[in-house]
């Protein structure tokens, strides 16, 4: 399969003086890690399903110079490949005239969407102190929940089959993956009943060596006790036993 690589000389060109960007340390290291993050993505992209003009959005976050365009890209990309490349069924959602989840997941006769979404760091200045930031950390998560998301939750509330959050987090405390089970209260993060949201899983990732990898032990699932539509028992067992005792996750695994 030939692989129409996303970030050509045309994209190498327009970006060469970006600022404050993603590409300044791609571009630092373009003929080690950095060309090898370029052509995983790349690779990624294309095996992608879905025509040029559904994938067209996508497409143009991942070349984006902005960070969070970036990232929620790149996120939902990993999200897609870390499940597919360990044999789940797992298909984009076509967008339509209100907001649509991320993909449709298959599991022998269940089904699942989710929606992948990216907490970026906080740009409130007096958020500084460690515990401070935590507890922002979960409001933050509350509010992806109740104000930005509530359409693709009712897609698969409507279909009556469960709809998941898959945040990852790249906010201010960089510890707060690894303690998120210690300070999981499921009534802040459901306060109010939102039966639309089946589950909240959490994860990080990071980039070693240009390839994007999961923190293995900061996979959680957090489930919604006011769900409708739980999150089956039996595809959350498979997703959290994927990381097993490896502190490092490739997202890629074929």
């Amino acid at each position: 399969m030939t692989i129409k690589l996303l970030f050509d000389d045309g994209w190498l060109k327009s970006i060469k003086n970006a600022k404050n960007s993603w590409v300044s340390d791609v571009l630092k290291d373009l003929h080690g890690s950095g060309g090898i993050y370029l052509r995983c993505i790349s690779k990624w992209f294309s095996e992608l399903p879905g025509s040029n003009k559904q994938k067209n959005h996508l497409r143009a976050s991942l070349k984006s110079k902005d960070n969070s365009d970036h990232l929620g890209a790149v996120n939902e990309l990993s999200w897609w490949k870390f499940l597919t490349s360990r044999g789940f069924e797992l298909e984009p959602i076509p967008t339509g005239k209100s907001k649509t989840p991320d993909f449709t997941l298959k599991f022998m006769d269940h089904y699942v969407v989710f929606e992948v979404t990216t907490l970026n760091p906080s740009k409130d200045k007096n958020c500084s102190e460690i515990n401070n930031s935590q507890d922002k950390s979960l409001r933050r998560i509350t509010a992806k929940a109740y104000e930005e998301k509530m359409d693709q939750f009712k897609y698969g509330h409507q279909r009556e089959i469960p709809s998941v959050l898959v945040l990852f987090n790249y906010d201010e405390w960089s510890g707060f993956g690894t303690q998120f089970h210690r300070k999981i209260d499921c009534d802040k993060l459901f306060p109010d009943k939102l039966p639309e949201l089946s589950s909240i899983i959490y994860v990080e990732r990071f980039v070693i060596d240009g390839k994007p990898k999961i923190k293995g032990d900061s996979i959680v699932v957090v489930d919604n006790p006011s769900a409708n539509f739980p999150f089956v028992e039996e595809i959350k067992k498979q997703i959290i036993s994927i990381h097993g005792n490896d502190s490092w996750i490739n997202c890629d695994n074929s």
